[in-house]
C-alpha cells in the first residue's frame, strides 16, 4: 500500500509544478528547490522522518486506545464476588 504511495506521488507532484512553472520566478524557484532535494537525497529524507511521525503517532494513538478501553472483567476476586452474592 505504502509502496504504491510512493510511486504514485511523483505523478502527483509532476503536474504541480508544470503549473508552477507558469507561475514566473515563484514557480521557478519552487521547481529549483524541488529538483535540489532530489538531487542532494532531502527528499528521501523528508520521507523517511514522515514515516517516522507518523508510526510515533501511531504508536501513541493505540496506546490511548489501550488506556482508554474499560476493564472487560470485574475487578474483584472471585471469592469477593461469592461472597457479594450470599
Amino acid at each position: 500500500m505504502f509502496r504504491k504511495l510512493l510511486l504514485i506521488l511523483p505523478l502527483l507532484v509532476l503536474p504541480g509544478l508544470a503549473s508552477a512553472e507558469n507561475m514566473g520566478p515563484a514557480g521557478d524557484r519552487v521547481t529549483r528547490e524541488v529538483e535540489a532535494m532530489m538531487r542532494d537525497g532531502r527528499w528521501e529524507r523528508t520521507i523517511a522522518e514522515g514515516r517516522a511521525n507518523r508510526q510515533a503517532f501511531e504508536a501513541l494513538r493505540q496506546a490511548q486506545v489501550r488506556v482508554s478501553q474499560p476493564a472487560t472483567r470485574y475487578t474483584a476476586s472471585d471469592v469477593a464476588r461469592r461472597r457479594a452474592n450470599h
